[in-house]
């Protein structure tokens, strides 16, 4: 049953709108993301028209239709009377005609099977067995009781939807293999398509905007009208998406049995549910209906931006409509209508007050003063919330006050014990606040607040960041008046065009760098002097080695030219 609604999961921003928007809780918050709870639901479909990023989505039957059509399969349509409050230029014999051009064999009005189950709801008013008699046309109410009022579904008369009677009727006359596609402007009519209590009597189920999607895509004619088409003899059917529609269609003398009541909306419903589990009122016949406004007020028609006021104008006129057509083969037959209803519950392990206490404490809450009940969580008390934890339906960290309290305690704490300084700056360069930190670096005291940050740091740095935007990080700034070297980051917060002024004191380090730099230069200085005599010294030894060599080469150059001398005398003398 969850894929009925979808959800696209990166559209899904956390605002908690849509459990706080549903009636019934059937929304659980797991690992990030939103979960409908198929066992829970009761598909009134207000999640998917409160949701702000439209990250649900109804899943469609399109395309099982269409490859229904496609395979040669006989289609019929149960059209749900509020057609007309979508298509307001139509009627049963033109919207005959745009079904049969895509393709579906034959077209009727679910408030053919509406009649039936009026004769039904008189049947029981006659036998006057019931403490109080619930309609049970809308199965969102059905679901709603069956799940959470299980002590009221022998109220819940016994009886099947319109839709399901038609469906029955349809198979009666054109035979069991006619597959019956509900055309409407009901989410929970797709429920009962997969509702194993229905069987096999719904082949799919479609929604007005997913028609007209259809119609747009097949370039559709409405000016035509199918002249084989069939109507009804008695319209007044056709009132039953309107407010107090069933009771209209009661005979008078049936409704003096029981006091007639007529409530729309789904929290005004849980509202009379539960006056009568409460305080136990009889004799009444409740038309209830989960959308304000019937069927006409519903998701689908308020998703397609169809007023009710408008809706309920078209609705009266085609009640109106008389002797169309000749009446639908359906109309009148008598078959067996009745249905059990049955409870739902989701069964759960009792809970225990003392880990609901804990659950609260965990959040601050350890009075009931301190349950401030301010529903940001989508639950409306932190009691609910809180057992809704133990139910594996939301966690601690959807407590919002409790979020931000803890966000900023953090902030809070890190601020009061960082040893850098912090400013905050407004947007006419003042000091709007500091921490500890800035104080004790700054010399600041109470009255620096409101004062101009120029009084204290002398710096272009903060208009130079309101004025541009860009933010200046890391940058080294000297303040010889304080005595004062920091590393200054100036951010501007866009939002509130606030300056955020982080100040590290690296004076010390400043002083330090200062001292090494000078023993560098001395050392160099002195290094230098060192290599300077060095080179004074070798280029003396140099000198002195050049002398040398200068004189040993005289030398041995006349030793050579008087050995040579000899030499020659030596061999003159011989010849």
């Amino acid at each position: 049953m969850e894929g009925i609604i979808g959800l696209n999961k990166s559209d899904c921003k956390n605002c908690y709108k849509c459990i706080r928007n549903c009636p019934v809780k059937s929304i659980a918050y797991r690992d990030e993301q939103i979960q409908i709870l198929g066992d829970e639901c009761i598909y009134c479909g207000n999640c998917l028209l409160v949701c702000p990023q439209n990250a649900k989505y109804i899943n469609s039957d399109l395309p099982k239709v269409k490859k229904a059509i496609e395979a040669g399969e006989k289609l019929y349509v149960s059209l749900a009377p509020s057609y007309i409050a979508a298509f307001p230029q139509t009627g049963i014999l033109k919207m005959s005609a745009a079904l049969k051009q895509l393709g579906f064999t034959h077209v009727e009005e679910t408030a053919i099977g509406a009649e039936q189950v009026t004769r039904e709801y008189e049947k029981l008013i006659r036998k006057h067995k019931m403490q109080n008699i619930i309609t049970s046309a809308c199965p969102s109410i059905n679901l709603l009781i069956e799940k959470n009022y299980p002590l009221l579904t022998s109220q819940l008369a016994p009886v099947v939807t319109p839709v399901i009677a038609h469906a029955r009727m349809i198979k009666q006359i054109y035979g069991v293999r006619a597959k019956v596609v509900f055309i409407g402007p009901c989410i929970s009519k797709k429920y009962e398509c997969l509702d194993p209590v229905n069987g096999n009597l719904l082949f799919s189920a479609l929604t007005f905007d997913e028609l007209q999607n259809w119609f747009q895509e097949e370039n559709v004619d409405f000016s035509q009208e199918d002249q084989n088409s069939r109507a009804m003899a008695n319209t007044l059917p056709r009132y039953y998406p309107a407010p107090g529609g069933i009771i209209k269609n009661l005979n008078r003398k049936e409704r003096a049995a029981y006091e007639c009541l007529s409530v729309d909306g789904v929290d005004r419903c849980i509202e009379v549910l539960d006056s009568i589990q409460r305080d136990k009122l009889s004799g009444y016949f409740l038309e209830l209906n989960a959308c304000a406004g019937g069927c006409l007020g519903g998701p689908i028609l308020r998703s397609m931006n169809i007023s009710f006021l408008l809706s309920k104008n078209v609705l009266v006129r085609n009640v109106k409509r008389v002797n169309e057509a000749p009446p639908a083969l359906t109309e009148g037959v008598s078959l067996q209508f009745m249905r059990k209803h049955r409870s739902r519950t989701v069964k759960r392990k009792s809970i225990d007050e003392k880990k609901i206490r804990e659950i609260l404490a965990s959040t601050g809450k350890t009075s009931p003063e301190k349950e401030l009940n301010c529903g940001c969580c989508g639950y409306n008390t932190c009691r609910e919330k809180a057992i809704a934890v133990l139910q594996g339906k939301a966690n601690i960290n959807m407590c919002i006050p409790y979020m931000r309290d803890l966000a900023e305690s953090m902030s809070n704490t890190v601020v009061e014990n960082t040893p850098t300084g912090i400013l905050m700056i407004n947007s006419q360069l003042n000091i709007e606040q500091y921490n500890p930190a800035a104080a004790k670096l700054l010399n600041l005291s109470e009255e620096a607040v409101g004062r101009p940050v120029s009084s204290v740091l002398s710096s272009k740095d903060f208009e130079k960041v309101l004025n541009s935007g860009k933010n200046i990080l890391n940058h080294k700034q000297a303040y010889h008046s304080l005595g004062l070297v920091l590393e200054q980051t100036v951010v501007l917060v866009r939002n509130a065009q606030t300056l955020f002024v982080l100040l590290k004191d690296i004076t010390q380090e400043e002083k330090m760098l200062e001292k090494h730099r000078k023993v560098t230069e001395e050392t160099a200085a002195f290094a230098k002097e060192v290599v300077n005599k060095q080179m004074r010294i070798v280029q003396e030894i140099t000198n002195l080695l050049g002398e040398t060599t200068c004189e040993t080469k005289v030398a041995l150059l006349q030793l050579t030219k008087n050995i040579v001398s000899e030499k020659d005398a030596e061999n003159v003398h011989k010849d």
